[in-house]
């Protein structure tokens, strides 16, 4: 049972102006979003001690609010638009929305009949607290969501019948864990206001297919993580904190759940307070808790260590040591540094080809079909004195010969120049063109053909083998200081050049030139990738 319920009725979380666990009443109810990132226990434990008024925690935490915005919400919201207003079109006045957001507006639709509601509000379910959310769509029992030429709509499929299903909107193609766990919640709380319809409760993807489960085998999947929301929140309880102390670290030691979090920024500007072990480049979960054990909780700490550790082989440690050492005399210093781990690696890079080039992609990973779009191809020749060329897609006709284009080029400098090789850095490059030859079914041969060859050079795997760098990313962007490369271009960074895109398409209907100069600045910066990845492997050669 959950401990001390008159101090449960004061916990109070939130994210940004709208508030997920929240009071109705007496009772206190959970978002599907708490128990997301109930994954991040940092995180549950600093929004339930601020709600707990936990002395300093915030006033803390309050200066480190950042609104959750980027390219995946926006575009999530934009489907689960487009699906209500595909609704309408198709069913008309069998599509309803409450007037309210209130639990007592779903209900009288319910009760009304409405075969479809959009927008409802569902609260209640199994567990100690109360659930409280909005699922996209409740669908009478009778009913079955279908997809048309005139997109989503939906077909009676049996008698009249009082229950319903919840259905969420992905982006996604894929119907993930905590996505089920999501309709879970909804298909709960359904349940206990005896409204559920046995039939599957699911997902609409953004591949526009319907993933359903049954609800019963949805809500004995969520037991478990439910359970562990409300254990996370009592033991903070039961601890009794009073002051930022006591409830323990400030940063959240699995990073991966950043984007859930209300406050990241928070735990960024703690790991750089403390110089964290996070800030190591390579540092995992397991390599930090095994350190930790060890005694060895900061950068500096770890620059220094020459100890063992119960997890690490001596190896890792050296590695993940000599990398601590170099971004501590980065951080004291200011200074680049780098060593040389592997000669035989760097000897192993290829002497220069007259028929090379420097390949840089541009994927739009919002399209509105599946699997994206690669809108930008491009690269430097060293053929032409470092000249630049590209081509851009805004369609898959567009795209499938942009793709045909560099592929004939490609080709046509193995014969000119036998040898030569492509040059990129990741490995965004191999696996865009191993996607775009299957999903327009030419050159796929050719395509494996050369990465058999090894006519592609990854120069990231070139790096990582060869040496260290006093920097916590070895994206390109950090490896540039090392070189001397300076940018021009007003994108900065590869999410950037999607914005700049996604703000392009938005431009491209109503204000042509002011798309065309987005259109130049995104170019420009694929430019400037291709000629910072020719002066990587310059500067890789004279090492």
């Amino acid at each position: 049972m959950l401990a001390k319920p008159e101090l449960l009725l004061q916990i109070v979380t939130g994210w940004g102006q709208t508030k997920f666990m929240r009071k109705r009443g007496n009772t206190l109810s959970f978002d599907s979003r708490d128990l997301m990132r109930s994954q991040c226990e940092h995180c549950t434990r600093v929004a339930t001690a601020r709600e707990l008024g936990v002395s300093g925690v915030r006033e803390l935490v309050e200066q480190f609010y950042k609104a959750p915005d980027n390219l995946a919400i926006r575009y999530g919201m934009r489907f689960e638009t487009q699906l209500e207003q595909e609704l309408i079109y198709n069913l008309g006045d069998l599509v309803q929305a409450p007037n309210t957001n209130s639990l007592d507006a779903t209900l009288d639709l319910a009760a009304s009949g409405v075969p479809v509601i959009y927008q409802g509000t569902v609260f209640g379910g199994s567990g100690e607290l109360p659930f409280s959310g909005r699922p996209d769509f409740l669908v009478r029992g009778d009913f079955e969501l279908v997809f048309t030429d005139s997109g989503l709509s939906a077909v009676q499929v049996g008698p009249r019948e009082d229950g319903y299903t919840a259905w969420d909107a992905k982006l996604s193609t894929s119907a993930k864990p905590e996505y089920q766990n999501q309709v879970a919640l909804y298909a709960d709380a359904l349940k206990s206001l005896g409204l559920e319809s046995s039939r599957p409760h699911g997902l609409i993807l953004g591949s526009r297919e319907l993933a359903g489960f049954d609800p019963l085998s949805l809500i004995g999947q969520l037991i478990p993580a439910r359970e562990k929301l409300f254990a996370q929140i009592t033991s903070l309880i039961d601890e009794d904190p009073q002051r930022i102390e006591d409830i323990g670290s400030l940063v959240c030691e699995a990073s991966s759940y950043c984007e859930l979090c209300e406050y990241p920024l928070l735990c960024d500007h703690i790991r750089r307070e403390t110089g964290h072990l996070q800030l190591v480049a390579g540092m995992t979960r397991p390599h930090l808790e095994s350190l930790h054990r060890a005694g060895v909780k900061t950068v500096a700490q770890l620059a220094e260590f020459e100890g063992e550790t119960d997890k690490l082989s001596r190896e890792q440690l050296e590695k993940l040591s000599r990398q601590a050492r170099l971004q501590n005399h980065f951080y004291q210093t200011g200074e680049h540094v780098h060593e040389v781990i592997s000669r035989q690696a760097l000897d192993q890079l290829p002497d220069p080809n007259p028929g090379d080039i420097f390949f840089d992609l541009e994927g739009f990973s919002f399209f509105d079909q599946p699997g994206g779009l690669e809108y930008l191809f491009g690269f430097t020749s060293v053929e032409s004195g470092g000249e630049f060329h590209h081509m851009w897609a805004d369609d898959r006709v567009e795209e499938k010969a942009a793709f045909e284009w560099f592929m004939q080029d490609a080709l046509e400098r193995q014969i000119k120049h036998p040898g030569c090789k492509i040059y990129h850095y990741a490995n965004y490059e191999q696996a865009a063109l191993k996607r775009l030859a299957e999903r327009f079914g030419v050159y796929q041969r050719e395509v494996n053909q050369l990465i058999a060859d090894e006519v592609f050079v990854d120069l990231y795997k070139v790096v990582k083998s060869a040496l260290v760098i006093s920097q916590e990313s070895y994206s390109i962007k950090k490896l540039e200081a090392f070189y001397g490369f300076g940018r021009d271009s007003d994108v900065k960074e590869a999410m950037g050049s999607m914005e700049y895109y996604d703000q392009y398409l938005e431009l491209l209907a109503d204000d042509y030139p002011a798309a065309e100069k987005l259109k130049r600045q995104v170019i420009a910066y694929n430019q400037e990738d291709c000629a910072s990845t020719l002066a990587l492997y310059s500067w890789l050669k004279s090492l």
